[in-house]
């Protein structure tokens, strides 16, 4: 049964580039070999997004947003899809591999950053051990690329797997480019015994960026190359039901559920996507952009406020524990200065004098903190 009334809801018309909406971010970019069309979106006799509450009642919502857990999607202009009972459907034949690798990172969150001690040699070498199986999260570090970024030079969208090319390409190529020589050098110095807190928080910040930069590449990968990795997109925000979220997907529910429901309402947003827009590769560009969108927004939220909240912290902690927690905000911080860029180039350099700071004195944390709220106040 129809919840809306349009015509034609899974129809595109091929109209060529430049035919749909679209954005500045790079990431949104289909790709050369994408056709890009405009999808026919929903015109429901009740269009009425769910305003925002509480301490995010001056955000702003959409019509135009996926919006699963209001009225089932009915006021908003999506079509009716196998999203719209608010739980996530799998594509594919079997629950994906990014789902494992989740539980491999909260299997080495136990050994490591949450370790109530300083993490041994062994524990230590039992964490790089579940990091480096087949497949597994070592596997795709080595290949992850940043979708914000435009694409290597030529026809392999996939270049990135080349250490040559990432050398090359940082930015794109971030996982191997810019995480891979983090974690194997954290490892490294971890097992030979030096300041074994500290290599925790260096791999910790760089599992977490890793799992956001995933989230965002397989809506994009699934665009392309292969329709069911959305789940993976899926299983590397939580890699389970709504309600019980681990890996990422934990991390924003603790700092904010407006923001983690934000994030997995983009994550049925993608799978809606897939079940209207069946092609492979996709040719409606129109719902795709918007899933890739209100993910962008709600995950870059999440990883803003993981980022407040590791700066609060560093001045209640001393010794190797607040080198630490330095260390992770220098990451994270560096990481995240791109999208702050994007937004406020002042703030972003506010912003950069504190989450690149060398000493623990050197960070604002009020001037910090109040920085990110403004550039990153909404899911």
């Amino acid at each position: 049964m129809m919840k809306k009334t349009l015509a034609g809801w899974g129809l595109c018309l091929l109209l060529g580039v430049g035919g749909c909406d679209s954005t500045p971010e790079a990431m949104m970019d289909m790709g050369t070999d994408m056709t890009a069309g405009q999808c026919v979106a929903a015109q429901p006799a009740s269009a009425m997004c769910q305003p925002f509450s509480g301490a995010l009642s001056s955000c702003k919502c959409s019509n135009d947003d996926y919006a699963p857990r209001f009225n089932g999607s009915k006021n908003d202009t999506w079509p009716s899809c196998v999203s719209d009972g608010n739980a996530y459907v799998l594509l594919g034949t079997s629950t994906p591999g990014a789902s494992a690798r989740t539980l491999a990172f909260v299997s080495m969150g136990t050994k490591l950053w949450k370790n109530a001690a300083a993490p041994s040699a062994a524990e230590m070498t039992a964490a790089r051990d579940e990091y480096a199986v087949a497949n597994g999260i070592g596997s795709r570090v080595a290949r992850r690329q940043d979708i914000h970024y435009p694409e290597v030079p030529g026809s392999n969208k996939f270049a990135c797997n080349d250490l040559t090319v990432a050398a090359m390409y940082p930015d794109r190529c971030a996982g191997p480019g810019k995480l891979k020589p983090i974690i194997d050098d954290a490892f490294a110095k971890g097992i030979a015994g030096t300041k074994p807190i500290v290599q925790s928080a260096r791999i910790e910040a760089s599992l977490l960026w890793f799992f956001y930069l995933s989230s965002l590449s397989e809506i994009w990968t699934s665009s392309f190359d292969n329709a069911p990795d959305v789940d993976s997109f899926w299983g590397y925000l939580s890699g389970t039901e709504r309600s019980k979220p681990i890996g990422l997907g934990q991390y924003f529910q603790q700092l904010d559920q407006e923001t983690y429901d934000r994030a997995f309402d983009s994550v049925l947003a993608a799978r809606c996507w897939r079940d209207l827009d069946q092609a492979l590769p996709s040719t409606c560009s129109l719902f795709y952009q918007r899933a890739a969108n209100q993910a962008d927004k709600a995950f870059t939220r999440g990883m803003a406020l993981i980022l407040r909240d590791r700066i609060g912290k560093i001045p209640t902690l001393t010794g190797e524990a607040q080198e630490a927690a330095l260390t992770f905000v220098n990451i994270i911080g560096g990481l995240m200065d791109r999208a702050a860029r994007a937004i406020d180039p002042a703030k972003a350099d506010q912003l950069k004098s504190s989450t690149q700071a060398t000493t623990a004195a050197a960070v604002n944390v009020g001037q910090a903190q109040s920085v990110i709220d403004s550039l990153f106040g909404c899911p």
